[in-house]
Parts: structure tokens; C-alpha cells; sequence
């Protein structure tokens, strides 16, 4: 595990401008909503072909955000829609005055908490898999059950990034989606070359 954070932080400050560039791009199309879900598939399109060239370059983005600008709804808008779903599911039972109305956000809550750790492994898959969801789904869903402290670790990892960069107040926008996507991408590279299965 250790090799692997070391490697990934190497890449990251190696190509630190171009994954910088596409993390601002990827700001500036989320507020014309319609083509964020585009511009979030193409960040992890960008870190697939900079770990496969070795050389972040931004024109790949470009390339992933015409690539997926309409596919991306495709995974967006169910994975924002279950969310927010499961988010009223378990505030609707946790406001309920009967104990045992209570004990069922539990249900919600386990399904919300997986859905976490798939978001891990699916947005890489997704790209991977050209845009195919439910294959994208499964092969992210075995993944995150067979490697499942090792998806623990990397969920806890992105979690403490996040909020280093919050209390440190580093362009915590800035900063954030370009090196998570070059983080999952390569922790999927580096889970498949484990099993002989190429990226």
C-alpha cells in the first residue's frame, strides 16, 4: 500500500500543472449544469490516458468531455437520484418518534455507505468499459467486495485529503477532483495488474 501512495503521489506532483488545469476546467463546466456530468466522466477519462501514457495531458480531457458529454448523464443523474434518495430515506426514519422506525435507517444508511465505497472503483470503470453502466457497476461492485480494506483504506485516505485540504485552506476546489481521479484510477490499474487483467 505504501508503494502504491508513493507512486501515485510521484505522478501527481510530476503532472501537478495539467491535472491543476483540468481541475479548474472541470469547476467551470459545473456551473452550466448540464455539462457537469460530462466534464466529471472526462476528469477520470484524462487520469485513465495519463496513467496509460504516463503523461498527464489536457487535451485528453478535452477529448473525454466530447467523448461523454451526453454519456455522462448516464451515470450522473441515477447515482445523484439514488443518493438523494437514500438521504430522504434515512432523515424520514431518523425523524420518527418510534424506536423501531429508527432502527430502519440503518438500512438506508449500510446501502449509502456501499455506495461510497463502489464510487471508488465506478466512475474509473465506467470510462474504462467505454460508457457501458451496468458492466461498469458490476466490475466496480466485485471490485470493492473482494478488495474490500483495501477500498476502505483508499475511501479513508481521499476522506483525510479532503479535509487536510480544508483546514489547511489550500484551493481545496482546486486541488480536489484531478488528484482523486488520478488516485482511483491507479489504485483500479494497480488492483487489475494484481490479477493479470490489463487497465
Amino acid at each position: 500500500m505504501f508503494y502504491f501512495v508513493r507512486e501515485t503521489f510521484l505522478f501527481i506532483m510530476a503532472n501537478l500543472f495539467d491535472i491543476t488545469l483540468v481541475t479548474i476546467a472541470w469547476l467551470l463546466l459545473q456551473l452550466p449544469i448540464i455539462t457537469g456530468p460530462g466534464a466529471t466522466v472526462a476528469v477520470y477519462h484524462f487520469a485513465r490516458r495519463a496513467l496509460l501514457q504516463d503523461e498527464a495531458q489536457f487535451q485528453d480531457f478535452i477529448q473525454g468531455f466530447r467523448r461523454y458529454f451526453w454519456k455522462g448523464w448516464a451515470i450522473v443523474l441515477p447515482y445523484v437520484l439514488v443518493i438523494l434518495m437514500l438521504v430522504y430515506d434515512i432523515t424520514f426514519f431518523l425523524s420518527a418518534e418510534q424506536s423501531q422506525a429508527k432502527l430502519l435507517a440503518s438500512i438506508p444508511m449500510a446501502v449509502f455507505s456501499f455506495l461510497l465505497l463502489m464510487q471508488t472503483y465506478v466512475f474509473v470503470f465506467f470510462v474504462r468499459e467505454n460508457g457501458a453502466l451496468w458492466q461498469s457497476v458490476r466490475k466496480a461492485f466485485l471490485l470493492a467486495v473482494s478488495e474490500l480494506l483495501f477500498t476502505l483504506v483508499m475511501m479513508l485516505f481521499t476522506f483525510l485529503y479532503l479535509a487536510g485540504l480544508y483546514v489547511t485552506r489550500i484551493g481545496l476546489a482546486i486541488l480536489f477532483i484531478g488528484p482523486v481521479a488520478i488516485l482511483q484510477s491507479k489504485a483500479v490499474q494497480y488492483l487489475l495488474a494484481r490479477r493479470g487483467i490489463p487497465f
